[in-house]
């Protein structure tokens, strides 16, 4: 059975379980240190019962069904191993050598690996392993773990004191070994059973997929005994052993968990599932940092493709936000205000209705803070009246699916795409109207002032600055992109649609960039003159100040002004994709969620559980 399992153990107590008998004649504890068995050679388990008492570093097999079991005083017993190996044990155990692991890749023969205290001796194991143990030596790091994958070649796990390394391993199994470490864990045992699937251990947390039931609940009921998980073994034949040498250190309360489990009603993983999205990807930022990322399922149902905190998703009207920096960026290059009317920039004549004022002025301000007169998609009809619009359906755009032809972006102000013209319909300062129309023509304005499209010139004057890597404008970017899902969990048609309004809803972007874009916007905010970046001291508190709209910056919502818990927000709504960010300047923090399913109360529901989990407003 397939299993996702975050399992604290820090607050489990008790002494463990006492001796009993399971099938095949297989002892299930130690009186010392627990371990469990089943479907393992007779002899192996009978050794372990002896060995256990004085602490089992290591237990291994080969994938002839030979097995090896090594203590952490150099006490050792093997049987069908090969040779070379047996008298290598002997060797390094009477030189004093601690072993921390004995591993065989899946090819059989004269292959094998032995890392301890000291360092490694190794035969037959793929070129890039062993210079991946032997690099973690010379920065004086111990490697704890090495495991081979049943496919053989290239294919391995590295685990040292400091961190992890893997080359062609399950995707989902590397996604959970990040997540797993994310919170001031470590991994400390990574195992695969010869059938498929995995198991990833990090002190008090485990996760697994694909792995033996009744294995899978034995790791449960070490957990409940306060016992850490220090070995995992999958025998060839489909047995397995489990077995600890202590119980879990004290560690410090991790957030990442924290976070997962507050998840509305269940934690994040059954809410990814009640919502029917397959993939999520987080990041927090504390002392204008990125504290933590991770990423949960998948980049498309049904793939084998998992989410990271790398993975570009689209951001939807998240777009209008990191737009805004930009067009601010554009007014500082061209000394000129926001109280300029934008009309003189668009190379366009903007239309307005019969009803709208002929001294009407369209200003760069309004139209960033959705008060400028242009009404959104969705409540511009009729097109005679100035009037009763429907304030709850514009703003947006529907994209364009994959045999759609995508306009131009004057064809889509002319009203030639599939949303209605572009145009004045209410006097400028009077409403606000939520507007990605209005977006569009800063978008034209950017383009015609600079000569670059939307996407070459954000490139250029906002991501290049702020390092942010994985952020575009481009309708089809080079990265490794996520899939839009409906809200029935299935992958839309043409995976993403495209959206030429660029400034309005097509930025891909991913977690990591746009935490740096709140760590940098956070900075500026508090520093006592400019800093490195795009916008000036003065520009910076201009985006998060409130304009013209209450709410509102420029293109951003803002919240708790003159408080420690001042904010600056925006959400995001494309077809399949939903997303969140924001930042609170006066605390060095923020967060950024970003998810490839249709319904945007997943990432509310994150959202809230990182505000509680961190006391944030």
């Amino acid at each position: 059975m397939d299993r996702r399992r975050f399992l604290s153990l820090t607050t489990a107590t008790g002494a463990g379980v006492g001796m009993a008998t399971v099938g095949f004649g297989q002892a299930a504890w130690a009186a010392s240190y627990p371990y469990f068995n089943r479907r393992v050679p007779d002899e192996a388990h009978t050794k372990m019962g002896e060995l256990a008492p004085y602490g089992i570093t290591s237990f291994a097999f080969t994938p002839s069904n030979g097995w090896v079991v090594v203590t952490q005083d150099g006490r050792f017993f093997a049987r069908g191993i090969p040779d070379a190996c047996f008298a290598e044990l002997g060797k390094l155990t009477k030189a004093g050598r601690r072993i921390h692991c004995v591993a065989f890749p899946p090819e059989g023969g004269d292959r094998w690996v032995i890392t301890t205290d000291k360092g490694v001796s190794a035969r037959g194991i793929p070129t890039e392993c062993q210079q991946r143990i032997t690099a973690s030596y010379g920065a004086g790091k111990q490697v704890v773990n090495v495991a081979f994958p049943p496919a053989g070649g290239n294919r391995w796990s590295v685990v040292d004191t400091d961190g992890f390394y893997v080359r062609g391993i399950d995707d989902e199994c590397y996604q959970m070994m990040r997540n797993l470490t994310q919170g001031g864990r470590r991994v400390t045992h990574v195992a695969f059973p010869r059938a498929g699937g995995w198991a990833v251990v990090a002190q008090d947390e485990f996760h697994a997929r694909g792995i033996d039931d009744e294995c899978y609940q034995q790791m449960g009921k070490l957990a409940a005994g306060g016992w850490q998980l220090h070995n995992v073994t999958f025998s060839p034949t489909g047995g397995w052993s489990l077995c600890s040498r202590g119980k879990v250190p004290s560690l410090p309360a991790d957030r990442v968990r924290q976070v997962e489990n507050a998840v509305r009603d269940g934690g994040i993983w059954q809410r990814m599932g009640y919502w029917k999205t397959p993939g999520v990807a987080i990041a927090v930022v504390t002392g204008n940092r990125v504290a933590w990322s991770t990423g949960y399922g998948w980049l498309e149902a049904g793939s084998g493709a998992a989410a990271h905190p790398e993975t570009a998703f689209q951001a939807a009207s998240i777009s209008k936000a990191v737009a805004s920096v930009g067009v601010l960026r554009l007014m500082q290059t061209l000394k000129k205000p926001l109280s300029s009317d934008i009309r003189p920039y668009l190379g366009w004549p903007l239309p307005r209705r019969s009803c709208v004022s002929a001294d009407a002025v369209p200003t760069i301000d309004l139209l960033l803070t959705h008060r400028a007169g242009v009404i959104g998609r969705g409540s511009t009809s009729p097109a005679d009246v100035c009037s009763g619009f429907n304030t709850t359906a514009g703003g947006g755009f529907a994209g364009y699916g994959p045999n759609a032809t995508v306009p131009s972006l004057l064809q889509i102000m002319n009203g030639e795409g599939n949303s209605p013209k572009i145009e004045l319909t209410t006097d400028p300062g009077a409403e606000y109207h939520y507007s990605g129309a209005g977006f569009v023509l800063l978008q034209r304005m950017v383009e015609q002032q600079t000569g670059l499209s939307m996407a070459q010139y954000m490139d250029k004057e906002v991501f290049a600055p702020l390092g942010m890597k994985t952020s575009s404008y481009a309708l089809s970017p080079a990265f490794e992109l996520a899939s839009g899902h409906t809200s029935t969990g299935a992958v839309i048609s043409g995976k993403r649609n495209r959206y030429p309004e660029s400034a309005a809803a097509g930025l891909y972007t991913n977690v990591l960039d746009l935490c740096g874009l709140v760590c940098y916007l956070n900075k500026a905010w508090t520093a006592s003159g400019d800093i490195a970046g795009p916008l000036s001291k003065e520009s910076v508190r201009t985006l998060l100040s409130k304009g013209p709209q209450p709410d509102m910056g420029r293109g951003l919502f803002i919240a708790g002004s003159g408080t420690k818990n001042f904010s600056f927000t925006h959400d995001g709504s494309n077809y399949g994709f939903t997303s969140v960010f924001t930042g609170y300047p006066e605390l060095g923090a923020g967060y950024a969620v970003l998810a490839n399913g249709d319904n945007g109360n997943l990432v509310g529901e994150i959202a809230a559980s990182i505000r509680s989990t961190y006391g944030w407003a």
